[in-house]
Order: C-alpha cells, then structure tokens, then sequence
C-alpha cells in the first residue's frame, strides 16, 4: 500500500514540474516563426516533375490556371511566407497550330510581378511534346522537366460552378489565347488562400502527377526550330519575397536582408522590442500548430487578398 502511494506521488510530482516549466517557458515569438518559415526554399512550392504531369491533364491555360488554383492539388507556394497559398496566374503565347506555351506568374506584393515557370507543348503527329522550366531565380539554373501526351484527350473532365473553364479536347483546338483576368486583390470565386502545407503532405498529395516524368529537356522541342516567345520569361518582383531563392537578383538580395533585418529588430518597421500585432503574417502565424501554416479565408462572392481598400473579387472567364 506504501509503495502505491509512493508512486501515485512520484507522478503527479513529475507531472507537475513538467506543468510548471510549460508554464514560465516563452511562447515562440510569431516574428520568430516568420524568420523561420522565410528560410525554406521557395522552389518547394511547386514541384516543377508535378506542374509537368498536371499539364498532361489539361488542354489549355485556362483550365490549368484553375486546377493549379484549387485547393488539395499542385500549388504550395507561399513566396511572400504569410502561411498561405499564392494564386498562380496563366498567359498563353504562341500559336495554336503547332505550339503554344502557358507563363505562369505571381504577384508577392501588389505591383510585382514573379515569373514561375513557363509551359512549352509542341505538336509531333498525334503527340503533344510538354517541357516545362523554372524560372531560374527560383529555381536555379537546369530546372526542367519533360514528358508527353496525346494530343486529343479520350475523356472530358467535369467542372462546376460558374467559374467552369471551357472544356476542350485538343491542346490546339482553335480558340482565343487565354490571358488571366486577375491579379493582386482580384481573384476568382473559387479560389481562397487555402494553408501550405508540410513537405511530407505535399509530396503525398504531388505523388500521383511526378510519375513516369523525365528530367532534362524535351528532346523533340530541341531538334525542332519552331520557336515562340514568352513575354514573361525572366521576370522577377523586387520586393515581397520572402522565401529562400536559388538564384536571387541583388534587389531581391536587398529586400531579403532588409526584410530579415526588421525581423530582427522586432517587426517590419518597428523598434526594437515592440512586438508586431498587425500584420498579416503575425495574425496568422500562431494559428498554424492546428492547421500547418496559416488558415485559409473565405468570401462569399470570391477572396480578397489583405482586406484593403479597393481589393475585391469578381467572375471572369468562366463558360
């Protein structure tokens, strides 16, 4: 009977010294965090072998501008490291009559524009050749992807909702190139700024699109001279990224080292040890032990990114 007492009190003594040390120990700091999640690579937002195989589903910019934008699939990039998703942006260029090319771009702060990765797919017979390529400050040097689909899809894909792309079964079925209507502030109604989420999740979720694609460029794109021109190839935002970049350009380095610097001092254009409480990353940093990185909001006629004044969302594009 001693002894089970003793025991009983050797537990509840432990238990309450680990209580008490919960207790006085410091909740990490969400500026902290920020500093933290700003360290980890931008390129691991969007797997480049991923966006390759999710080309092989669509058949055009507009619906991949929409599967890259809805939640669960291929997109988890964060560039400005506020915990949540960036809308991807699609322009088409090219021809159709042979080849045509998706620039996909993302807008970290309003007013700059990042290029991601530019989508090439070139007709050979009844083959659609697909390279893809990152941008290299991103990226870095070599960052390229290939594989192949039919030209003609055997089965057509089922959209809902008033945003539904147009549907088409051919890569190069006749039709307006498509340009992406929104930007910062204004996006789609389907889309909301969803969390990242972890690299062991998101390499689960990207699994089924990285199959059987290949490293290195697309062999037929090389030996053909069919070449177009993409308006957005090297682009790069001067301020908003917040990420680790592989190749960045030394305003971007600046940014970074004044970004972290204010981090340090105690919060973007604070004084040291004045806790930041208002901005958009700290309101939503504490919230990521329950879900990942951040939470996602919704609105009932789109999303609007920030909340500021003049931000809204409106239908465009959809059939």
């Amino acid at each position: 009977m001693n002894s089970l007492k003793s025991i009983l009190i050797a537990v509840l003594l432990a238990n309450g010294i680990w209580s008490f040390y919960k207790w006085v120990s410091p909740a990490p700091e969400p500026l902290a965090l920020e500093s933290a999640l700003a360290e980890s690579q931008a390129a691991e937002g969007l797997d480049l072998a991923a966006l390759t195989g999710l080309t092989k589903e669509v058949r055009s910019g507009q619906e991949l501008e929409r599967r890259l934008n809805e939640p669960g699939g291929v997109n988890n990039l964060d560039l400005n490291a506020d915990g949540k998703t960036d809308y991807i942006q699609v322009k088409e260029f090219g021809d159709l009559n042979q080849k045509i090319g998706y620039s996909l771009t993302t807008e970290p702060e309003k007013g700059e524009v990042q290029e991601i990765a530019e989508v090439t797919v070139e007709q050979n017979g009844d083959k659609a050749e697909i390279q893809v390529v990152g941008n290299e400050t991103i990226y870095g040097t070599g960052a390229i992807y290939n594989d192949w689909a039919p030209v003609e899809r055997k089965e057509q894909p089922q959209y809902s909702g008033a945003q539904a792309p147009p549907v088409y079964s051919s890569y190069f079925y006749p039709r307006p190139l498509w340009f992406s209507p929104f930007h910062y502030g204004l996006y789609p109604p389907y889309f909301s700024f969803f969390p990242i989420v972890g690299m062991s999740m998101y390499s689960s979720r990207t699994l089924v699109h990285t199959q059987q694609v290949n490293r290195g460029a697309n062999r037929f794109q090389q030996q053909s001279n069919k070449s177009i021109n993409n308006p957005n190839k090297g682009k790069t935002a001067n301020r908003g990224i917040r990420r680790s970049l592989k190749k960045p350009t030394k305003t971007q380095r600046q940014f970074q080292r004044a970004n972290r610097s204010k981090v340090r001092s105690g919060g973007f254009g604070r004084p040291s040890g004045t806790k930041s409480t208002t901005s958009r990353a700290s309101r939503a940093l504490p919230q990521r032990r329950s879900s990942a990185f951040g939470t996602s909001r919704r609105g009932g006629f789109g999303s609007v990114r920030g909340g500021g004044f003049g931000s809204r969302s409106f239908s465009f594009g959809g059939k």
